[in-house]
């Protein structure tokens, strides 16, 4: 979930409206929301582990005839409706499954392919001009379903996204998530069978659906003063519920998650 909100605070920083004016009081100069960044993350290799991997890092939004298309975590989102304050509109995200872990012992388990959630969410522009007066508070929800079938039920998330600018081309964002997956998700991915335990050692578990993780994460875009800015991204999340006690978590892993990201970004 980290690494979702951690793109989609980017989405929101470099993608966001021109100011009226600028926090140190001079006029702000009309730029486009149109943009494009790409870097490296570290994350860990599999939802509740303590090893970590490198990966592609990056994200866009791109206008065009009304509509818009952006990036959306691991994925992509289309808003598809705009009125005030609302925006709402539908998305496909990739998800990890458990395929080619580093640790050995989980690596004796069935493998779990990756999968794709589909599905539509809601952002509401709550606030603005909050503390600083170039702020503001977006409270988003979604749901979708695994569309590979690699799990049956409902995923859902939601989030609360504060932005503020610091100058005309510099902002901070901070995004508290929660989110929460269906019995068959937490069957597929964090239970162990009788099987899979005389494979690896690990004990039997059979873990139930539910809130699987709350974070927190954090972004800063720095401009250079053109077109070119870089963004650096910090998110930290715990698993909780049935998650956490996994033999996968609790024997091999770790139920606090980290994230590290960095890219450079360009408007157009």
């Amino acid at each position: 979930m980290i690494r979702s909100a951690a793109i989609a605070c980017t989405c929101l920083a470099l993608g966001a409206p021109a100011l009226a004016q600028a926090p140190d009081g001079a006029v702000a100069q009309e730029r486009s929301v149109n943009f494009i960044s790409f870097g490296a993350a570290v994350l860990p290799d599999y939802s509740g582990s303590d090893e970590y991997r490198v990966i592609p890092f990056g994200a866009f939004r791109y206008e065009f005839d009304g509509w818009t298309l952006r990036s959306d975590g691991p994925g992509l989102a289309a808003d598809l409706f705009e009125n005030g304050p609302v925006t709402a509109g539908v998305y496909a995200r990739w998800s990890g499954g458990r395929d080619k872990v580093e640790d050995a012992v989980v690596a004796l388990l069935p493998e779990v392919d990756n999968s794709i959630i589909t599905g539509g969410f809601v952002d509401v522009e709550v606030a603005s001009d909050i503390l600083t007066g170039f702020d503001t508070l977006t409270l988003g929800a979604r749901a979708g379903f695994d569309a590979l079938g690699e799990f049956e039920g409902l995923t859902w998330s939601a989030s609360a996204n504060y932005l503020t600018a610091l100058s005309r081309m510099s902002f901070f964002g901070l995004t508290a998530s929660v989110s929460g997956y269906s019995d068959d998700y937490a069957d597929t991915l964090f239970s162990v069978d009788a099987a899979g335990a005389a494979a690896s050692g690990l004990p039997v578990y059979a873990a139930e659906g539910g809130v699987k993780d709350v974070g927190v994460t954090a972004l800063l875009t720095v401009g250079t003063g053109g077109p070119w800015s870089v963004t650096g991204v910090l998110g930290y999340s715990r698993l909780v519920g049935d998650f956490p006690d996994s033999p996968i978590v609790a024997v091999r892993g770790d139920e606090n998650q980290a994230f590290l990201g960095l890219a450079l970004g360009r408007t157009f």
